[in-house]
């Protein structure tokens, strides 16, 4: 399942020149990423989620960060509000069906995980405990007419249906559509609507689609149906993942490129600020926490920032972290209440009480 590739950028670089010097033909790290190739050696005895039973339940029910890594394929739990390591194991590591996970997603019934691969080219389910229940998507199995080197996704909340983005084969660049239940319905956006190539991430903000892409180097916006409305800023050169910032606006992490690093816009795609520690690079997730600062993600793990670009924390390293996705269920109803039900003395009983309470009121009335 796993490709001996590359892991970080510095040994993308070194292994790329050593191709390089023999003759052989070699990928830029840039290549590589977009490929979703990389060294790493996957976990064989996975390790049982910390968080467990009720405890899990109300970390659900409170909100959580999800962040998959693709060193051990497993998905990652942190608290929204500074960032800090809940739980490695949320979901285990399951290189039986991952390869390099991107993205987690609750489903719209709030009882499945959904984790999105980019090698494995489908989307993976897991029940709310972390068991693995195998392909969601596309329903049926793998078809690389449909899916193939997917990246990010979304759910619309309009109808509960899977936004995907798939950067090759026969659907290449566009964003295929999946019902509650998996079953593919074609495309939300079309293959290189609007010049979109090779897309990397799908946001849904009010009426509008973003889509982040690395070839075309630019955030394409579409609407709800799928219709091409412009673009809402370009960038250089490898955008990932696009989340919403308090009080209006994006931040993009920015792969590489002359604006390598967490892209700060305006809700009008202006460029506000560009934040990059020279430790860090090769960004792929972001999500501004509720203290204000950012946590990024990298090749080399998951980092809190602070709103100047500098490195405030690395919350775990050595691990190839991927995007960050708040997951919170809503309100569930509470269970039905049983009705209690009467004997046969008992309803009798009320049935001789309201008699004597319409004479009662028969004699007053009179």
């Amino acid at each position: 399942m796993k490709t001996d590739f590359v892991l970080s950028l510095g040994l993308a670089t070194s292994i790329a020149m050593g191709l390089a010097s023999s003759g052989a033909v070699a990928q830029s790290p840039t290549d590589l990423e977009a490929a979703g190739l990389e060294h790493a050696t996957p976990s064989t005895t996975p390790n049982e989620p910390a968080v467990r039973g009720a405890q899990r339940g109300t970390l659900l029910d409170q909100g959580v960060l999800l962040v998959p890594e693709s060193t051990n394929d497993r998905v990652m739990a942190f608290d929204p509000f500074d960032g800090t390591l809940i739980d490695a194991d949320f979901i285990p590591a399951d290189p039986t069906n991952l390869s390099t996970p991107i993205e987690v997603l609750l489903n719209d019934a709030q009882d499945t995980f959904l984790v999105s691969d980019q090698l494995e080219d489908g989307v993976f389910a897991y029940d709310l405990t972390g068991a693995p229940l195998g392909l969601f998507a596309p329903a049926g199995g793998i078809d690389n007419s449909i899916l193939d080197n997917v990246r990010g996704m979304e759910i619309d909340p309009a109808n509960g249906n899977l936004l995907v983005s798939t950067a090759s084969g026969a659907n290449a660049d566009a964003i295929a559509e999946f019902d509650p239940a998996g079953n593919s319905i074609g495309n939300r956006v079309a293959p290189a609507a609007g010049g979109m190539d090779s897309p990397f991430d799908v946001l849904i903000e009010g009426s509008t689609i973003f889509a982040p892409s690395i070839t075309s180097d630019a955030i394409h916006e579409f609407d709800l149906a799928g219709s091409y409305l412009g673009d809402f800023a370009p960038v250089d050169t490898f955008p990932e993942q696009m989340a919403p910032r308090a009080g209006g606006g994006y931040f993009v992490a920015n792969f590489s490129g002359g604006q390598e690093g967490i892209i700060e816009f305006d809700a009008a795609g202006t460029v506000l600020n560009v934040l990059d520690d020279p430790t860090l690079g090769g960004y792929r997730g972001v999500y501004e926490l509720g203290n204000g600062n950012l946590l990024v993600t990298n090749g080399g793990g998951v980092h809190e920032m602070d709103r100047t670009g500098t490195l405030v924390e690395t919350e775990i390293g050595s691990v190839s972290a991927r995007f960050i996705s708040f997951v919170q269920r809503g309100q569930v109803l509470p269970e039905a209440t049983e009705v209690p039900t009467l004997s046969r003395a008992g309803l009798l009983a009320m049935l001789a009480l309201v008699a004597g309470l319409g004479v009662l009121v028969l004699r007053r009335a009179g």
